[in-house]
């Protein structure tokens, strides 16, 4: 049993072009496959909360990948694991380490100081640089937590932060730029997308900016996390953070004339926004995926035989 859900763990990630390393298995391991698919409805979206798959020790998953690389059912090479006959990818990803390297040198140049900037209560890394996916044509995908009376200022000063050092994403323009493709008004449990690829999006963020409002968030959603990945754990939460520059310029805003632009700003963003099953506004969050590969993932996956 843990063999095959290890083997089908690789699998999805397989999909993705990812070889994992053991504690990324550990992490990221999924339940019996079978299992798992009875739990979602058509579109593979988390119908009902059974019980939770029992957590495996890191040490029992360090002795079945000895066993099974032994066997030769999956293969190893400088401390990554993939399927076998895709050893290729993890060549990649070891070459493509040093793409992620630079890019974290633009994020704690442009990133964190957008801590002072108003309203934004936590920032997250996502996407590829988070997980070690990144290419030399990635961008830096970010979720960022706004306050809920002012997600629209606060999502018009943070663009306006990046466009104005010319490190933004926008048009063709991609390469080592920060994509702001995802606002929540308050941290707390999503009710719809709870699928196994916007899981494992949640479970792998970097919290960069306030961590404890990140950390909040993953943990009101926690519950249906672990149906997908009955192994992940986010810790404490840690201690609250505040920038008195932040708190400084906001009182500009907090004021009839803040609650007049937050509303016209509103008005005016959503008129511009083209919606469709990956793009879409909501009175509490953004999402901006219209190149998402959701939909072939989550078919690819659950449909294969194993």
């Amino acid at each position: 049993m843990l063999a095959q859900r290890i083997i089908d763990t690789l699998r999805f990630f397989d999909l993705q072009n990812l070889p994992l390393t053991a504690y990324e298995i550990h992490k990221f391991l999924l339940p019996d496959k079978s299992l798992l698919k009875s739990k979602l409805d058509e579109r593979y979206e988390l119908d009902e909360f059974p019980p939770v798959t029992a957590p495996v020790h890191l040490d029992t998953i360090l002795t079945q990948l000895y066993i099974l690389t032994r066997e030769q059912a999956i293969a190893c090479l400088k401390g990554h694991y993939c399927l076998l006959g895709r050893e290729q990818i993890i060549q990649d990803r070891l070459r493509n380490y040093l793409y992620g390297v630079r890019r974290e040198k633009l994020i704690r140049r442009y990133l964190k100081p957008a801590r002072h900037i108003p309203f934004v209560r936590g920032v997250a890394i996502a996407g590829s640089q988070a997980l070690g996916q990144q290419r030399s044509t990635s961008d830096i995908d970010l979720l960022i937590i706004t306050d809920s009376k002012y997600m629209w200022t606060a999502r018009t000063l943070l663009s306006a932060w990046f466009h104005l050092f010319g490190v933004r994403r926008h048009g063709k323009k991609i390469t080592n730029r920060f994509c702001l493709n995802h606002y929540l008004a308050d941290p707390k449990e999503l009710s719809s997308e709870r699928n196994l690829y916007t899981a494992m999006e949640y479970a792998k963020l970097r919290p960069v900016i306030y961590p404890h409002r990140i950390v909040k968030f993953q943990k009101a959603n926690k519950e249906w996390l672990k149906q997908f990945f009955p192994n992940i754990e986010f810790g404490a939460i840690p201690v609250k953070q505040t920038s008195g520059l932040q708190v400084l310029l906001e009182k500009v805003f907090t004021n009839s004339f803040g609650q007049w632009l937050e509303k016209r700003l509103g008005n005016w963003q959503r008129k511009r926004i083209n919606q469709d099953n990956f793009v879409f506004v909501r009175p509490n969050e953004l999402r901006f995926h219209p190149d998402s590969k959701q939909a072939s993932l989550l078919k690819g996956y659950f449909d294969s035989a194993r």
